[in-house]
């Protein structure tokens, strides 16, 4: 079997999105047997979606395929040429919420992540709005099978898409427990502080820009109760990278009476984010909306107690690891923030479950189950 493996959507390396790519493409290395793959990414991001890979094939596309408006004709137009020069048998599109193509010459296999625009009001501007929401559904419902990444995702897709539910299998994500483990803490408090100038303590979220989505601005109102109300001496350190209306995010800090213990870090290396996750004093995740949130188990792996939202899949990702608050109450957030900072018997109650619970995902379970449903698509289409 001859699978072709589109990366276009994955922003890079920069996003979750990214990851679930990269962790992907890592297991189908190491157990693809019997199935040929190959792998069209840009050029200059074939070391970072194959940069360990010895038996996936690149083939790689100019930059200049980044364009939009191209890489939207090249999906409808292009790709289903590839395939067929190509020889694909199977075609994988592990990004499929937000490129994919109405027809190709062979079965699709697809992940849809989320469908956060429709929930998120004013996430996106009016016309990836209107691709979103009218142009995607209809995409989707061509591909002859859907995975995604939660049962809150699944319900969506069935109810934007009209998909029915034994056309969708759900392949959680994972963490990876070799790289987002329990180690030393000064260590990684001497990494972070030599690297980012970051002293403890501090309450940490890793996301990227993103307004409202993310939800920064209200974590920021909370820090600043926080700290108005307990006094604590901890600094709100965000990790991520700028996105849409960003710089809204940045004023709400400047205005904030505590914006001097207010630190952005901007994109942060891989490396560097397992110490990050092990110094914080709490991981905090308000996200108004996820198809999973990966980096609620991340934190939840290093030893980190977690607080976040109560919407969506991050619950499902959490069970009872974790304090969950109401996104949109600034007090909810500061309150649930408080309690993991003053109780110690709640604080190690979260760590200790978070912990046991991260032990439940695994990228070698995903990469399985994805594999089974292409190899089940291409033989039903024979």
């Amino acid at each position: 079997m001859r699978v072709g493996i589109i990366t276009f959507g994955g922003d890079g390396g920069k996003s979750g999105i990214s990851r679930y790519i990269i962790k992907l493409l890592e297991q189908f290395d190491a157990m693809a047997n019997g199935i040929e793959m190959e792998v069209v990414v840009y050029a200059n991001e074939q070391s970072i979606f194959l940069s360990r890979s010895e038996r996936l094939r690149p083939f790689c596309y100019p930059e200049r395929m980044r364009n939009p408006v191209l890489n939207v004709a090249w999906h409808q137009l292009g790709l289903p040429l590839l395939c067929r020069k190509r020889g694909y048998e199977v075609l994988f599109l592990p990004a499929a919420n937000r490129r994919m193509p109405y027809w190709v010459p062979c079965p699709t296999v697809g992940t849809v992540h989320d469908f956060s625009s429709a929930h998120v009001e004013g996430k996106y501007d009016p016309a990836r709005m209107f691709f979103i929401k009218r142009v995607t559904p209809v995409l989707i419902r061509k591909l002859n099978m859907v995975l995604t990444v939660s049962q809150s995702s699944k319900n969506d897709i069935v109810s934007f898409c009209g998909i029915p539910e034994e056309r969708i299998v759900v392949t959680p994500n994972g963490v990876d427990l070799d790289v987002y483990c329990e180690l030393d803490r000064q260590q990684a408090l001497d990494r972070v502080g030599s690297v980012y100038g970051i002293q403890a303590p501090y309450i940490l979220y890793v996301s990227r820009i993103e307004h409202p989505g993310k939800n920064h601005v209200r974590l920021i109102q909370a820090f600043d109760l926080l700290k108005e109300k307990a006094g604590i001496p901890h600094r709100l350190v965000l990790a991520g990278s700028k996105w849409n209306r960003a710089e809204e995010v940045y004023l709400a800090a400047s205005k904030t009476r505590y914006s001097a213990d207010i630190t952005f870090l901007g994109f942060v290396e891989g490396a560097d984010l397992p110490s990050l996750y092990r110094g914080a004093d709490l991981f905090a995740f308000p996200s108004l909306f996820e198809g999973f949130g990966m980096p609620i188990l991340e934190a939840m792996a290093c030893g980190t107690p977690v607080v976040c939202s109560n919407l969506s899949s991050m619950p499902e990702v959490a069970g009872d690891a974790a304090l969950m608050f109401d996104p949109y109450r600034e007090q909810d957030i500061a309150d649930k923030m408080e309690r993991i900072i003053t109780d110690e018997a709640v604080r190690k109650r979260c760590v200790q479950k978070g912990l046991e619970r991260s032990k439940k995902f695994s990228w070698h379970h995903t990469a399985l189950k994805t594999l089974e449903v292409i190899r089940r698509t291409w033989e039903e289409s024979r």
